[in-house]
């Protein structure tokens, strides 16, 4: 039976081969909204963008009508700004999409907290957006993105988790002390 430290080592390594796959500390050259926190984009350089990016855990059951992508754009530092560049990607007719995102303590939202509403987005086309977080220490949080769809029939929300590792991450498990057996 895998010990808690095992179960915990696992956890890390796969969080963290999650979040290298979404890390890029290249600049996007050539973006005129860098200094918005909101653009609906459209055509290829979305597209491209979005492609390149890891897609977001969804806490519900079934198929969303969106996909949830992001991109740290940097490695986060203790008390530093960091961007996450989101994009949101309908994959169904909407008739309004919005998105709200939340974090615990450990993160304060400095900017982007959430998303203008967008009516009628097109299926298929990226709809980006930015929202900046300073760590206030070492660890392993979560920003989740709560997205709420609107359709003819119905109105869903669905919650969207996004791994971030600030600093060193989490302190260095001290090893358990062997226990001595003694022969019988």
């Amino acid at each position: 039976m895998p010990t808690r430290t095992a179960l915990g080592i696992c956890a890390l390594a796969l969080l963290l081969a999650i979040l290298g796959t979404g890390c890029s500390s290249a600049e996007d050259e050539g973006n005129s909204d860098a200094g918005k926190t909101f653009h609906k984009a459209a055509g290829p350089q979305a597209a491209r963008l979005a492609e390149n990016m890891v897609k977001a855990v969804s806490a519900g059951d079934g198929v969303a009508s969106v996909d949830v992508k992001f991109e740290v754009t940097q490695h986060p530092e203790v008390g530093k700004p960091v961007d996450i560049s989101f994009a949101f990607i309908p994959t169904a007719r909407l008739e309004r999409l919005y998105a709200r995102f939340q974090t615990g303590d450990e993160l304060e939202l400095v900017k982007g907290s959430e998303t203008e509403q967008i009516a009628r987005p097109v299926i298929g086309s990226p709809i980006m957006h930015t929202l900046t977080v300073t760590p206030k220490r070492d660890g392993i949080f979560t920003v989740t993105a709560v997205v709420l769809m609107d359709s003819e029939s119905d109105s869903v929300s669905r919650n969207f988790s996004i791994p971030l590792i600030a600093g060193t991450g989490l302190p260095e498990w001290a090893p358990k002390q062997a226990v001595a057996r003694t022969a019988p």
